[in-house]
């Protein structure tokens, strides 16, 4: 809007004053500049698109189906996660993210370090399942938080 009035202002000497209404002048100028907007918008989304299209490569291809199971997997291993038995859970976050010895872990949980280990290592067995579902084996889990991997 504020670019009509600046070109109805240079243009002021070129409006006809016997016109009573100074509106459809305006209005024309509005269209003729929304129209050239289009125009330039169009010329620079080719060019995007061009641009867009000449960096896809086979090994932009690629990439992407690596990061598309890559976000695939992490969806599956925060399932995993979340079905943990929170003790085991918290046994590997504490080995993982603590980065605890099992000793220290056995510390802060006040269990012997023999449950640690047993903790750790089911909680392992468990990822390790879900890192290697299928997708119809996923299909048969219907998001049952209680239901176990089902294997053929």
């Amino acid at each position: 809007m504020s670019e009509t009035f600046l070109v109805a202002f240079d243009r002021r000497s070129a409006y006809d004053v016997t016109v009573p209404s100074a509106r459809p002048w305006l209005l024309g100028i509005a269209t003729r500049l929304m129209h050239k907007h289009a125009r330039l918008e169009a010329i620079a989304w080719k060019g995007v698109s061009a641009e867009l299209a000449a960096q896809i490569t086979p090994d932009f291809i690629e990439q992407a189906g690596a990061r598309i199971d890559a976000a695939r997997l992490t969806r599956r291993l925060a399932k995993a996660l979340r079905r943990l038995p929170e003790v085991d859970r918290d046994t590997l976050l504490l080995y993982a993210w603590g980065d605890l010895d099992y000793v220290s872990i056995a510390d802060a949980m006040h269990v012997p370090i023999g449950t640690v280990r047993s903790r750790l290592n089911r909680a392992r067995r468990k990822l390790r399942r879900a890192a290697v579902l299928t997708s119809t084996e996923q299909e048969t889990d219907h998001g049952r938080a209680d239901a176990a991997p089902q294997h053929a």
